[in-house]
C-alpha cells in the first residue's frame, strides 16, 4: 500500500488534556525548575522546545505522530523559526502553550504557537514553516490529504513582517568548533532543532533573553559532523552562522 493510500487510525486519545477542539490544540502546566535559567525565567531554549512538544503532541493526539510517519516513510521537518517574546514566565508560573495549522501549500506547511499566562494574555508567538520529506526518496513531496485534513486550517496570529531569509553579514568572527555528540542528537538521528538556538547563546560573551529570533535550518548535522560557529553582533541583531568545514550552513540563527 502505498503512503498516500494508508489512512492513520484516528487516536483521540490526548496525553495532556487539551481542550475539545485537537485542530487548535493547547495545554497548561506550570514553568518547570529545568526550564528556567539562573535568574529564575523560562530560557529561550525551554520555549523553543515547548512549542516543539506541543506540536509533536498535537501529531499524536490525532493519531498521526511520528509512529505513524515513520510506518509511512514520512517525516514533517521544521525549516524555519520566527519568534517574538514580550516576556518570559517565572518558575513555577502557570502558563498555556498552544499551536495550529495556518496552510498547507506544495510541499510546505506553516505552523503558528503561542505561549500564554495564567490570565490568557499571549506571552509569545511564533510562526514556523515546515517541508513534507520522502524519506525513501530524501526529498520534498506533497502531501497527501490524510497528512494535513486532520489539522485543518486557522488564521494565521499577528507577527512582525519578516525577510524570506535570514540575512548573513559578510563580516563574521570564526568561534570555536563544536563536535556534534550524541547528547545533541534526536529521534531523526539529527541534531535537534532546539540545539542549534543554544549553541547561538552560547557564543554570546554575556548572558541576553532576546525578545525575537528567527531561525533557518538549511541542511541537517548528524552524529559526528563537526560545526563551525561563526558570529556577527550589531546594535540591532546577533547572527550565528552554523557551519560545516567549507562554511555551508547547517543553520542560521538571529537573535534581536
Amino acid at each position: 500500500m502505498r503512503a498516500s493510500e494508508h489512512e492513520p487510525a484516528a487516536d483521540q486519545s490526548n496525553p495532556v488534556a487539551p481542550g475539545v477542539d485537537l485542530k487548535r490544540f493547547e495545554y497548561a502546566w506550570h514553568v518547570r525548575y529545568s526550564e528556567v535559567g539562573h535568574r529564575g525565567l523560562m530560557t529561550l531554549p525551554a520555549l523553543v522546545n515547548a512549542f516543539q512538544d506541543c506540536s509533536t503532541f498535537q501529531s499524536e493526539a490525532l493519531g498521526i505522530g511520528m509512529a505513524w510517519l515513520k510506518h509511512e516513510k514520512r517525516a514533517w521537518v521544521l525549516t524555519h523559526w520566527h519568534i517574538v517574546v514580550d516576556r518570559y514566565p517565572s518558575l513555577c508560573e502557570k502558563v498555556a502553550v498552544g499551536t495550529f495549522a495556518t496552510g498547507f501549500k506544495g510541499a510546505a506547511a506553516l505552523r503558528n504557537f503561542y505561549l500564554k499566562d495564567g490570565a490568557g494574555k499571549l506571552i509569545a508567538r511564533a510562526n514556523s514553516s515546515w517541508a513534507f520529506i520522502d524519506l525513501e526518496k530524501g526529498r520534498p513531496c506533497r502531501p497527501a490529504p490524510c497528512y494535513t485534513d486532520p489539522f485543518g486550517a486557522h488564521e494565521p496570529l499577528e507577527l512582525p513582517a519578516e525577510a524570506r531569509r535570514v540575512a548573513v553579514p559578510d563580516e563574521l568572527t570564526a568561534a570555536d568548533p563544536v563536535q556534534v555528540r550524541r547528547g545533541l542528537i534526536d529521534t531523526n538521528e539529527h541534531v535537534n532543532n532546539c540545539q542549534y538556538v543554544q549553541l547561538a547563546l552560547d557564543l554570546l560573551p554575556r548572558e541576553t533573553a532576546p525578545h525575537a529570533l528567527r531561525v533557518d535550518y538549511r541542511r541537517a548535522a548528524v552524529l559526528g559532523d563537526t560545526i563551525y560557529p561563526k558570529l556577527a553582533q550589531t546594535s540591532e541583531r546577533t547572527v550565528a552562522a552554523l557551519c560545516d568545514a567549507d562554511g555551508a550552513p547547517y543553520c542560521v540563527v538571529e537573535l534581536a
